[in-house]
């Protein structure tokens, strides 16, 4: 009886040494280290620990365990307690980037996405190289981890703890790839988060002055290459359902009180661009008409460009403002009324302020 005991004691131990790891209890929280301003030792092998023990779910556990990991992971640096300080995130992303890293260039799309969750709301400086160059289409060709590299960026730039120079650099690149984007959501997002460093809550001395004025001039650069797109290539014509949410945000960031000090400035970059909304529709008349979803959104768009066109003239022209209403006509394929809404526009985008002489 003694021997069998013994045996079995040997085989519970020789199992626990073999598979001890996938079954060991979860580490405790982090939250209270998370928002340590410095980190002991001790300190620095608990978030290594609790780092390896949940990116190792979210490796190679089932889809429910893959969650759990991704929940745990950010959960730190949300903590309930406060904000997370500054040493903990680098630190924590530090541990965690190389295997974030290996699990978003794997083929398993759903833990990639789940990884690219968890690195957005690392919000460390670390981490932004991998989200950006996973946005871009040249190193990346899945559209879906394009897509959630893009948000990824957008909430470390709007939450995280990142420097200016980060900030600029990665709004810098994220442009460069919107410029080539081919996926329509893609680009949407691309969109909203160069609006969103245009309109960055950073104080001064914190370098937002600069980090805004750069979100300004990329947006504007963004939607122009766009329109530039649209305007000369049929194949890119879907991009039609991204430009229209792009012009929503102008005219947002327009009425926007807190940004009356710019309004010149986006007032007299954006119409001219929105003047060009008629070029797109009437140069791939017949092929957007074919789709009726994209006809209804075409539409759509033309309606909003012609409506804060009449905003910004009235705000800053020198003359009259066009009684221009190209919806309905749109509507009824009346495309001879879009042509003549055209060339008013045309007249009043071709002289000052507009023209710049």
């Amino acid at each position: 009886m003694l021997e069998r005991i013994t045996s079995i004691l040997v085989m519970s131990t020789a199992l626990t040494v073999t598979i001890g790891p996938a079954l060991a209890v979860p580490p405790g929280s982090l939250n209270t280290v998370a928002t340590e301003t410095s980190l002991d030792d001790q300190q620095k092998k608990r978030i290594s620990d609790y780092a390896t023990y949940w990116l190792s779910r979210l490796e190679s556990g089932t889809p429910e365990e893959t969650k759990r990991a991704r929940n745990k992971l950010v959960e730190p640096v949300r903590s309930m307690l406060g904000n997370s300080s500054s040493i903990f995130r680098s630190t924590y992303a530090g541990d965690l980037v190389p295997g974030l890293k290996k699990v978003i260039e794997g083929d398993d799309l759903y833990r990639s996405v789940n990884a690219l969750q968890i690195a957005g709301f690392l919000g460390s400086d670390q981490v932004m190289r991998l989200l950006v160059d996973t946005a871009d289409p040249d190193l990346e060709s899945s559209p879906e981890k394009r897509l959630w590299a893009t948000i990824a960026i957008r909430e470390s730039i709007l939450s995280g703890n990142l420097s200016p120079r980060r900030i600029s650099s990665s709004i810098r690149s994220l442009a460069r790839s919107a410029a080539t984007e081919s996926d329509w959501r893609v680009l949407t997002r691309e969109m909203e988060t160069i609006s969103s460093a245009a309109q960055s809550e950073l104080s001064k001395d914190q370098g937002g002055d600069e980090i805004r004025s750069l979100g300004r001039e990329l947006q504007l650069s963004t939607l122009k290459a766009t329109i530039d797109r649209l305007t000369d290539n049929t194949g890119d014509i879907e991009l039609i359902y991204a430009l229209r949410p792009g012009i929503l945000e102008f005219r947002q960031q327009y009425l926007n009180p807190q940004m009356v000090d710019y309004r010149r400035e986006i007032a007299l970059g954006t119409a001219p661009q929105l003047g060009r909304v008629y070029v797109i529709l009437l140069n791939h008349y017949d092929l957007i008409r074919e789709d009726e979803k994209l006809a209804e959104t075409s539409g759509m768009m033309l309606r909003l460009s012609e409506e804060t066109l009449k905003l910004i003239n009235s705000d800053v022209g020198n003359g009259g403002t066009p009684a221009a209403n190209s919806l309905s006509a749109w509507n009824s394929n009346q495309r001879s009324t879009i042509e003549q809404n055209r060339a008013a526009w045309d007249a009043v985008l071709s002289a000052p302020p507009y023209s710049g002489n």
